[in-house]
């Protein structure tokens, strides 16, 4: 089994992003959000290539904590296994997160098993190109500034994702054009990038345009603020949950 493999339309166009996060402080967000919110687990074994459901326990320096596995049985298999692929599932099937660790040790208590697993040095997160994934809002407000056809903007963003934004103008923007030197704005941070228009849609509601953007280009450094910006979001709706 092909633990890498991307899926594509039905034209061979790849359709996704794939983005490798390795910083580990971010790596640690995102699985600290997964265990707050009680998000299950989707546990690929191999080279049994067998799949079972778990839940996140606890976050150790080294180690995750994780549960017994279900079916029951895996918890058999799970320390004869060579590596495994953990994806964090995700509600609204928008991204999918996943990395690659290796069981460790069982922690038994009476009955109940749980194991320790590597925490991973890198988790990868695929996304839909054309889905945007979270919403921004008085307490999480950014803005987009740049020029179209040598006119200036500067707008509310309406949505982000890892890989891309969109905001509502008053304008009709051409689906393809490359949008250079765009700068967003978060309460205490800026960033740069280019983005490329994918879809320019009339809103009934107030009479704008829906741009959907995909980032064409941004540096390291500023993808690091903006996945920081999108995951403090999610810390926020998780506590709002509650």
């Amino acid at each position: 089994m092909d633990i890498d493999k991307i899926g594509k339309d039905s034209g061979g166009d790849i359709n996704v992003n794939i983005i490798r996060i390795k910083k580990n402080e971010i790596i640690d967000q995102i699985i600290h959000n997964a265990l707050t919110s009680n998000i299950e687990l989707g546990i690929t074994v191999f080279p049994q290539d067998q799949f079972f459901k778990s839940y996140f326990i606890e976050i150790n320096p080294k180690y995750l904590i994780i549960d017994s596995l279900m079916p029951f049985y895996g918890n058999k298999i799970l320390p004869k296994t060579e590596h495994l692929k953990i994806n964090i599932k995700a509600d609204n099937q928008i991204a999918d997160k996943y990395f690659v660790s290796k069981y460790k040790d069982e922690i038994t208590s009476g009955n109940e098993s749980n194991f320790l697993i590597y925490k991973p040095e890198e988790i990868v997160i695929v996304e839909k190109r054309s889905v945007l994934r979270v919403s921004t809002g008085e307490y999480n407000a950014a803005f987009i500034v740049g020029k179209y056809k040598n006119n200036d903007f500067f707008y509310p963003l309406y949505d982000l994702s890892w890989n891309g934004i969109s905001f509502n103008s008053d304008v009709k923007m051409e689906q393809g054009t490359l949008l250079k030197n765009i700068i967003v704005k978060f309460l205490d941070k800026i960033i740069h990038m280019d983005l490329k228009i994918i879809h320019s849609t009339y809103t009934n509601n107030d009479g704008k345009f829906r741009i959907g953007c995909y980032i064409n280009n941004i540096s390291e450094k500023d993808r690091d603020v903006l996945i920081n910006f999108i995951l403090g979001i999610e810390r926020q709706n998780i506590k709002n949950a509650d």
